[in-house]
């Protein structure tokens, strides 16, 4: 109880000491203050001098580099060096930047200023304002347009999507694969050419694919390179010679990816029809409505968000991402063979997008909606679809070998094209938004047997602010030496009232 009570007595002692020989005593009360603040900045300046690592407060970690990204970038062994240009020092991609090298070695970084590489400034035609990444590895590049392709946007939340960690990890991933997929799209029968599909052709390409046109007709076969024969909405029909070239890619193993739009007048393609029937499909023309709610744009049911498969590795990632979905405008049909016809073909079908149940499938092209709907088919309706055909072949005396051939059949054509939809954006094309070009270059690598893409979307909009080095000095200001000067203030004042009474 003693030393309770001396304990008690000597802390009353040096309470009051300090309040009476110093807080009273006004200089006294000043060199307290500037103590404070003398401590204030001398810590301050200690700990600009440690290389302390950023910590990464928001809800969905978009600073911080992923496990994902992390395991694939550790088995990259290939020297590769990314300039970015338009992008300070202290700036978060290039602390993003450096979370890679950290990772792997053969990763480096070099912000590109004229001053650094004027050579390169010019080369790429950088100028003021521009945010560009160019990534480099011998002699493969890969350009990222950075105030662009780091984010998408859902048009159901109005929210924007963080895809900087998925884009800068695909970019490396695609500069260090081996397999580079060789797609000839098929030409010659007004389907969409280059000048229809720029934007797509440019995220193929910097996802290493390779590309070009063909022209069946005068070439006579199809290239033994070719790795997915790619037939974007055609206008007319095969000649006999492009249809027997065709079926002979097919029987050796060739993937085909294959779309077609609604067309205004009854289609008359025998010959296309012909392949199509390999694998036991057609393309019913007309176009859907959805009618689900949420779904579809406000008074234009015909341009609509599609359900996605949940089990396909193509579609899988679409269907998780539940701010963003794919965008469909007169979207057709599938229908297929009867299940004895689909067996002896040796057909395995795997449905990928869909109408709802709500949905009406126009099939009067000729007279007004209103009065076309009152024909019009209700229910599901398949929009897309993978279908793998299997072909045997060898003699009971040697072991048999089994060679499958692959389709993705859409029945639209546009959500990869140029085509802009007003009332969607007026400023992105179709093949920009939601998830049309995931759903494409995801076809793509399955079709290519490129299977090291990564889907890392991070919602900015629950992200906790982070706030920049000055503003973090003020609020710790705000937060520290603020309280401290009001509370000795209210000591100073507490202690004056008291010495009048």
């Amino acid at each position: 109880m003693e030393n309770d009570e001396n304990k008690i007595k000597l802390s009353e002692k040096i309470s009051l000491t300090f309040r009476k020989k110093w807080l009273v005593n006004g200089s006294k009360t000043i060199l307290i203050i500037a103590i404070l603040f003398a401590l204030y900045i001398a810590l301050n300046l200690w700990v600009q001098t440690l290389e302390l690592p950023e910590i990464d407060v928001t809800e969905n970690k978009i600073y911080t580099l992923s496990d994902a990204s992390k395991k694939a970038i550790e088995k990259v062994d290939k020297e590769i060096t990314i300039y970015s240009y338009g992008f300070a020092e202290k700036s978060t991609l290039i602390d993003l930047l450096k979370q890679y090298t950290e990772t792997n070695d053969k990763i480096k970084y070099e912000i590109l200023t004229e001053e650094s590489n004027y050579s390169m400034v010019q080369q790429y035609e950088l100028k003021e304002g521009y945010f560009v990444l160019i990534f480099k590895s011998g002699e493969a590049e890969k350009v990222i347009d950075a105030s662009s392709e780091f984010s998408s946007y859902d048009y159901t939340t109005y929210q924007s999507i963080d895809t900087t960690e998925q884009t800068i990890t695909n970019s490396i991933l695609a500069l260090t694969e081996e397999n580079k997929p060789k797609i000839y799209f098929v030409e010659g029968h007004k389907e969409y050419g280059a000048q229809e599909m720029t934007t797509f052709l440019a995220f193929l390409q910097n996802e290493a694919f390779e590309y070009e046109t063909l022209n069946i007709a005068t070439k006579g076969a199809i290239p033994e390179d070719c790795d997915i024969l790619a037939i974007i909405s055609p206008s007319t029909d095969l000649l006999e010679g492009e249809t027997t070239a065709i079926k002979n890619y097919i029987n050796k193993g060739g993937n085909i990816f294959f779309s077609m739009d609604v067309i205004s007048e009854e289609p008359n393609f025998p010959n296309m029809q012909s392949v199509l029937d390999e694998y036991g499909v057609s393309i019913k023309n007309g176009y859907i409505l959805e009618y689900a709610e949420n779904m579809a744009v406000s008074n234009n049911p015909y341009i609509f968000m599609p359900e996605v498969s949940s089990t396909n590795k193509i579609t899988a990632d679409i269907y998780t991402d539940s701010r963003e979905k794919m965008w469909l405008t007169f979207a057709g049909k599938l229908e297929y063979k009867d299940e004895e016809t689909l067996n002896n073909l040796n057909i395995e079908k795997e449905t990928l997008i869909s109408s709802s149940d709500e949905s009406a499938f126009i099939v009067d092209l000729k007279s007004d909606v209103s009065e076309a709907a009152k024909t019009a088919e209700i229910g599901k309706s398949e929009i897309g679809a993978l279908l793998t055909k299997t072909m045997a072949s060898g003699t009971e005396t040697e072991e048999e070998k089994v060679t499958q051939s692959k389709l993705i059949v859409v029945a639209s054509g546009s959500f990869i094209s140029d085509y802009k939809v007003p009332a969607l954006s007026s400023s992105y094309p179709l093949s920009y938004l939601g998830c049309n070009r995931d759903f494409a270059i995801n076809s793509m690598a399955f079709l290519g047997d490129k299977n090291n893409t990564l889907t890392i979307r991070k919602d900015m909009a629950n992200s906790t602010y982070l706030p920049t080095e000055n503003e973090n000095r003020i609020v710790i200001t705000i937060i520290f030496i603020v309280p401290i000067l009001i509370i000795i203030v209210g000591v100073i004042i507490g202690s004056y009232r008291r010495k009048r009474k």
